[in-house]
């Protein structure tokens, strides 16, 4: 499994992307992960794709714990997470239900283009900064 966390501070966005097995220490370092991207912006919203996960072994237990965690975005930011397959959608409908209160601005996906659409943003317009990969 790999994330990669691609900053476009031109449309004030951040990209984590999953690829391979997705385990619950991968969902928990998605903070710490972002956080160290020398652009992120609390201000920023995000966007979480699964579309090139291949499956994995995440808890309940896992889901809870993140999405009961005080975010690191603003409370206005938008969150919109990508999931294309059946079970990451259950997973991530899940996990917005038990953040209604950490992060409330939260939508699932099942494309990329439906979330950027729903941020209101281009797919191809800016320019993205990925956290050097060694750092993940």
């Amino acid at each position: 499994m790999s994330v990669n966390v691609t900053i476009d501070g031109t449309q004030k966005i951040v990209l984590v992307q999953f690829t391979g097995e997705v385990k619950d220490a991968d969902l928990i370092g998605i903070p710490i992960a972002t956080k160290a991207h020398p652009l992120f912006d609390p201000g920023f919203s995000e966007i979480v794709d699964f579309s090139a996960a291949t499956g994995g072994s995440v808890s309940t237990f896992a889901v809870h714990t993140l999405a009961q965690r005080t975010s690191i975005y603003n409370r206005d930011s938008k969150h919109v997470v990508v999931a294309p397959q059946a079970h990451a959608f259950g997973l991530t409908r899940m996990y917005q239900v038990y953040a209604r209160e950490t992060r409330p601005n939260l939508e699932v996906v099942r494309t990329l283009d439906e979330a950027y659409a729903s941020l209101g943003l281009s797919k191809s317009a800016g320019s993205g900064v990925p956290l050097d990969p060694r750092r993940t």
